[in-house]
């Protein structure tokens, strides 16, 4: 499936049910270089925050044309600084791939200190009273970050967290994004956010012939199973707190990107 693009359109129809006043922040955690998810969400008319410690120019222009606010630096667990891991892709610089995490698939031996601040800061700092979004795609780092939201009082919660897993090679491999430290690290995301309550999920990978996978996070026993696909690759996983919606309105959206409703309609019919 086409990740980004599905998990946008998810995002496009589905953000204006959750929060129909517009009256919560919305946070795009790693912006990187395209898919700017906070152009989508100004373009919706929320508040939104964008956190990236390398902007483009194209980003420094749409923050200042949307408005979106714009902080240059690492969301971490600490507020100091951190040493960037510069990204490199098949031998080529390559910034969304970079990563506070040294032994990063995507990461390269060229570093440079960057400013960070923890979640608790940055909500303070945007003076946050309610969040209705939050993507975080941090190259590895996603637990050190979706951890932190334990500490939240309930109010803060965001309605829906995104957050990116795998990457490098396929889920069968078992290294690079799948490997078991990083595999751990994403299992403490799911672990974390099941335990505050958020249930209704989608997963959209990037694996040829795979479709939009809705669960329900609270059923999961993530001591023994897990939602990802054998031939899984990379991808995003959208969990709501607190909010359902039809499977049916989930396949239709993310059908233009290949997970089509069809697919899922005789994927049904075939398991009942």
């Amino acid at each position: 499936m086409r990740v980004e693009a599905c998990c946008q359109a998810l995002f496009e129809h589905l953000l204006p049910d959750l929060d129909p006043q517009r009256q919560g922040l919305c946070f795009d955690v790693g912006v990187g270089t395209f898919a700017f998810y906070c152009e989508l969400f100004a373009r919706l008319g929320f508040a939104t925050v964008a956190v990236e410690p390398s902007p483009t120019d194209k980003l420094r222009a749409s923050c200042q044309q949307n408005p979106i606010k714009l902080i240059e630096q690492c969301l971490s667990d600490r507020v100091g600084s951190q040493t960037l891991h510069m990204g490199q892709f098949a031998n080529l610089a390559n910034s969304n791939f970079s990563s506070l995490a040294a032994d990063w698939f995507g990461a390269s031996g060229t570093t440079r200190e960057v400013p960070t601040l923890d979640l608790a800061t940055l909500l303070e700092q945007v003076g946050a009273t309610h969040i209705t979004a939050f993507k975080v795609d941090i190259e590895g780092w996603e637990p050190v970050v979706i951890k932190q939201f334990a500490a939240l009082p309930v109010e803060l919660l965001p309605q829906v967290v995104m957050f990116e897993y795998g990457g490098g090679g396929s889920r069968a491999q078992g290294d690079k994004g799948w490997s078991p430290k990083f595999f751990e690290g994403t299992m403490v995301c799911l672990n974390t956010l099941q335990q505050l309550g958020y249930d209704f999920s989608v997963m959209v990978d990037y694996a040829s012939g795979t479709q939009a996978k809705v669960f329900d996070l609270q059923t999961l026993d993530l001591d023994q199973e897990t939602p990802f696909y054998a031939n899984g690759v990379y991808g995003n996983i959208l969990c709501f707190y607190q909010q359902r919606f039809a499977p049916e309105r989930i396949h239709r959206i993310c059908a233009p990107y290949g997970g089509g409703l069809a697919n899922w309609l005789v994927s049904k019919l075939v398991s009942s």
